[in-house]
């Protein structure tokens, strides 16, 4: 880990302490050159749809939270290997990401606040030129392994080892309905869908429940705004209770909400049977 002599901390020095693999986990060139600082190249890998900016909030969302948590790592408190659960986030994406400067885009994500049990991390994403695209703040809690295993039980199966990446296609919602602004789905939770998302044990990524709420929410927009539509993502907030696994069934709900920096929102909750809310996400937007 890096040290006061600015020692540069890779992936392989973090990769050991933190809870997601590939190809969940695909930031590139990451490093770190003081505690509780991380820097790397964000790749985008989904297509954005229907979304203006050339990467979509969802995939956003994964990235940086990917990237706060190997921040993290670099500063814990304690020794070896934890689990961080992102648990609430608040974020906005801008209008630059819609035409960003050729090059890569890079984000940064810094140690805000840290214990043994919770961390906050601030996260940016920017072009090659600088520009701003997109900043999220993510505040995690922290388990320890031992902890983390005596909570969800012995693993379940190991990670699904299918060579296609579950991150870049659709999320494959069913029995979809559409009533005026509301909208509503099923999703089937598979322990492919969760690769690389902690090992053994298959939870849907609080990121990938926010996919499923889009899915629903374009179909909500075919209906307001007409097939063709396309939205820009304004201010976003995500809250995360319980974590969806495998063999589990979500509905997921659509409903308007009030905008706080933009012209429309809404929200989107994802639950399991036995959970009231499990992942809710609250979007504000403007149709373009």
């Amino acid at each position: 880990m890096p040290t006061s002599t600015n020692t540069t901390a890779t992936y392989d020095d973090i990769a050991p302490l933190i809870c997601v693999t590939r190809p969940y986990y695909a930031l590139e060139n990451l490093h770190s050159s003081a505690p509780g600082r991380a820097t790397a190249v964000i790749p985008v890998q989904a297509p954005p749809g229907r979304q203006t900016q050339v990467i979509g909030v969802g995939e956003v969302g994964r990235h940086l939270a990917a990237l706060g948590l190997s921040a993290a790592a670099t500063s814990s408190p304690a020794a070896g290997r934890h689990f961080y659960l992102a648990h609430r986030t608040v974020g906005r994406m801008y209008p630059a990401g819609e035409s960003p400067a050729p090059g890569p885009l890079i984000g940064t994500a810094v140690v805000q606040g840290q214990n043994r049990r919770q961390v906050v991390a601030h996260t940016e994403l920017r072009d090659s030129a600088g520009t701003l695209i997109a900043r999220m703040d993510v505040q995690y809690k922290v388990m320890t392994a031992g902890v983390f295993h005596r909570l969800m039980g012995p693993p379940t199966e190991t990670d699904a080892d299918s060579p296609e990446n579950p991150y870049v296609a659709p999320m494959p919602v069913r029995d979809v309905s559409v009533h005026g602004p509301y909208g509503s789905a099923k999703l089937e939770v598979r322990a492919d869908m969760c690769r690389g998302h902690f090992d053994g044990f298959p939870a849907l990524p609080v990121s990938m429940a926010s996919y499923a709420s889009f899915e629903v929410f374009h179909r909500v927009l075919d209906l307001a705004a007409g097939p063709d539509s396309r939205w820009r993502c304004g201010a976003f907030r995500l809250k995360a209770e319980h974590l969806a696994m495998a063999g589990q069934t979500c509905t997921v709900e659509i409903e308007p909400a009030k905008p706080r920096l933009a012209s429309r929102a809404f929200s989107g909750t994802v639950r399991t049977a036995e959970q009231r809310k499990a992942v809710r996400v609250w979007v504000d937007y403007d149709v373009v």
